[in-house]
């Protein structure tokens, strides 16, 4: 009869085990959304960048309370977008230029905040991104040239908060010594990127200038003399011009073997040792087309 009892027992389970597992359910139930949601949250991160097939949540948040992405807004709409510390206004499309005004309670600088317009057809096909960049007092005018996106007055914008650490690497071709390179073009002018082992290295930048007006094409080929003879006698740096009729090719090679930034007026130089999938994602936000 005590064995009947005690298989009885083993049956049904202590009261203090079942006690535990009532327990456990219970806050299993209670925070597997949140689990669920940050899980989500990091996966779209890491693998969404340049696919935005499934958009970031418009109330996800970023560790300092900040949004990581804004609200839907229609380029044909007359109304404004807030995003953290921002306003957008004023918003126009004419002639594949973007017109917009940014405003602001505070100075702030764009270039820090790794903030891009995102756009998108019908809130669910990604288009491409531009980036935000410059120096706001309170408030400030933008032209964005949106030229090789597919964008209209029915398209959809965001903001988006993408940090560099959520960019991934790319799968870049190399030789047996581990160097590779990405070549991004945009209207007459093209910036090569050489890596060592994802790491940048080099950079040589090429800008073709063609003119019928002599008077423009002395302005523009002074120009780049300047900045040849400026450059002469920089470490790591080689610039050159070579002219042929109305026509000149001005080439500037930055070498990174013993500086880790070149500090001199030129856009896309990036520092030694940048990751090549965030020169890359870069450069195509700022509407460059790379390969």
């Amino acid at each position: 009869m005590k064995n009947d009892s005690v298989n009885k027992e083993k049956k049904t389970g202590s009261p203090i085990f079942i006690l535990i597992m009532f327990i456990v359910i219970i806050v299993f139930v209670i925070y597997i959304p949140d689990i669920y949601q940050r899980y989500n949250t990091q996966l779209a991160e890491i693998f969404g960048i340049g696919s935005k097939n499934a958009p970031k949540k418009d109330d996800e948040t970023t560790d300092n309370n900040k949004s990581v992405m804004s609200d839907y807004y229609q380029l044909g709409s007359n109304s404004t977008l807030t995003f953290n510390d921002i306003t957008i206004s004023n918003v126009k499309l004419q002639d594949n230029i973007l017109y917009l005004t940014i405003n602001t309670n505070t100075a702030i600088n764009l270039d820090e905040l790794n903030y891009y317009l995102e756009f998108y057809k019908e809130k669910k096909q990604f288009l491409g991104r531009r980036t935000l960049k410059g120096t706001i007092a309170s408030n400030k005018d933008y032209e964005i040239d949106v030229s090789n996106l597919d964008v209209t007055t029915t398209t959809y914008m965001t903001i988006s908060h993408i940090d560099e650490s959520v960019i991934p690497n790319i799968n870049l071709r190399t030789d047996e010594s581990g160097l590779g390179a990405i070549t991004c073009t945009k209207n007459g002018l093209s910036y090569n990127y050489m890596f060592h082992l994802d790491n940048l290295i080099k950079v040589t930048k090429q800008y073709s200038y063609t003119s019928d007006d002599l008077k423009e094409y002395s302005t523009e080929l002074t120009k780049y003399k300047k900045l040849t003879k400026e450059y002469e006698n920089l470490s790591g740096i080689t610039a050159t011009i070579a002219e042929s009729n109305n026509a000149f090719i001005y080439t500037l090679e930055l070498d990174y073997e013993n500086i880790e930034n070149f500090r001199i007026d030129e856009d896309y130089k990036f520092n030694k040792n940048a990751k090549n999938g965030i020169v890359e994602f870069k450069m195509e936000a700022e509407g460059f087309e790379c390969e």
